[in-house]
């Protein structure tokens, strides 16, 4: 196992190899430069050992009196009115910790304080882009927050549930709240922990006059502070490895979707070719080995092809892997094909030898074989061409992938971190969106 201090250099180093192997065009360094100038920040900050945590939550749940409690601080604004904190703001934590130079804290609006869907959106993107989430909540968690969490899991984002104001209940109370939250965010391999705070507690007392009057309490966050700095010294470098490696990954996916949409039609060109081509060769040859042995080194290179034409290249033996592993998992390309084709030519061969004894009459239906064979052949081109494609959008490899590859690598070897995540993998393949469209 990589030695965790090692990570941010080999992650870096990775990273920069990665991007130039991408040869990106003007036109897409133009249409992705936002998320391009995002990556040069976040692997910035890597090097730097800077790292971002930011609040997010409902508005009113005491996102601002969280941080100031932490900081032992009044630096975020807070009020008795809700909705307060307008605007992001950000303040460096004035502790010493053992793996960054740098950690900053950040204040965000709440979810559903901004009507506006835009400034929602905007306000969302820009968490997103912080390292670490504390996520806050007062209560039981509603829809509204469950979808915010769905969303940031989605997107790869390590969190901490932090559920505020905790001196207002008992302990009976508390226990039948935990186990409703817990019982909401099922959907999640890993057992998400929360952290019971009380950020700013109060306490009624009675005035000699009679009247009762609310003061202010000392805050109760050292767990959840001790928790964090736990966090951040074990594993603060692999947290920003890990949001670079997401937005990388995240650049990557937009990359290759965009590259199949704009070349859709030139692949659908080149498949028709070598099916043609392919068609050609089956229909004309009498020999079921010579075939198939035409035909994979056709769908061979009808792959490396396409790779080119989409600028996610593969060599010549990935590209026989592809066709092998692709053959495998579709029926029509492996067993079927291959038995619709000695069928077809075991007739084509009887015919064939029948001739000389029928006068030259039982060639006659070696035509219509021929057709069926070629049909079968533009068709089995045209579902490896398309497969291939889909390959190229979704799957990885050792040349292309490291982002992703990384990425796993980091889960894989960090259970604390997939914890913090939720164990994401459960969303992706439930909500993907449809990408046929992209498909030759």
């Amino acid at each position: 196992m990589i030695n965790k201090r090692d990570i941010p250099t080999k992650c870096t180093f990775l990273l920069n190899q990665w991007k130039k192997n991408l040869n990106l065009t003007n036109y897409e360094k133009t249409k992705f430069e936002k998320i391009l100038n995002q990556l040069d920040f976040q692997t910035k900050k890597s090097e730097k050992k800077e790292l971002q945590i930011s609040v997010y939550g409902r508005v009113g749940v005491g996102k601002s009196s969280l941080l100031n409690a932490l900081i032992e601080k009044q630096i975020f604004p807070t009020d008795i009115l809700n909705g307060n904190t307008k605007a992001t703001k950000s303040y460096p934590w004035d502790k010493r910790f053992k793996s960054l130079n740098k950690v900053e804290l950040i204040d965000s609006p709440g979810i559903d304080e901004i009507n506006n869907t835009n400034k929602e959106e905007i306000n969302f993107n820009y968490v997103l882009g912080t390292d670490l989430i504390l996520f806050v909540i007062d209560s039981d968690i509603t829809r509204v927050e469950l979808n915010a969490i769905e969303e940031l899991l989605r997107h790869k984002k390590p969190i901490l549930l932090v559920l505020n104001r905790c001196d207002q209940w008992s302990t009976q109370e508390t226990k039948l709240i935990l186990s409703s939250i817990h019982r909401k965010l099922s959907f999640c391999k890993q057992k998400i922990k929360i952290n019971l705070v009380s950020s700013s507690p109060r306490e009624a007392r009675i005035k000699p006059d009679g009247t009762v009057r609310s003061e202010k309490k000392m805050p109760k966050v050292d767990i959840l502070k001790n928790e964090l700095k736990d966090i951040i010294d074990q594993s603060g470098e692999l947290i920003l490895c890990i949001n670079t490696l997401r937005i990388a990954n995240q650049f990557y996916k937009s990359l290759k979707e965009n590259r199949l949409l704009r070349k859709k039609e030139e692949a659908q060109s080149l498949i028709g070719k070598y099916a043609t081509l392919k068609a050609s060769g089956v229909a004309i040859n009498p020999f079921l080995m010579i075939d198939l042995f035409t035909g994979f080194a056709c769908d061979s290179a009808l792959i490396i092809q396409l790779s080119k034409l989409y600028g996610l290249e593969v060599g010549g033996s990935s590209a026989r892997e592809l066709v092998k592993n692709l053959s495998f998992h579709n029926s029509l390309l492996g067993g079927a094909q291959i038995g619709i084709q000695i069928t077809l030519n075991l007739f084509k061969q009887i015919l064939i030898l029948a001739a000389p004894f029928t006068g030259g009459l039982s060639l006659a239906p070696a035509a219509p074989i021929a057709i069926a064979q070629a049909a079968l052949a533009i068709h089995a081109t045209k579902l490896i061409g398309r497969l291939a494609a889909y390959k190229f959008l979704n799957g990885t490899n050792k040349k292309d992938g490291q982002p992703q590859l990384m990425l796993n690598y980091l889960l894989k070897k960090n259970s604390d971190l997939r914890i913090m995540l939720g164990d994401f993998k459960f969303l992706t393949s439930s909500r993907a969106k449809n990408k046929n469209y992209l498909l030759p």
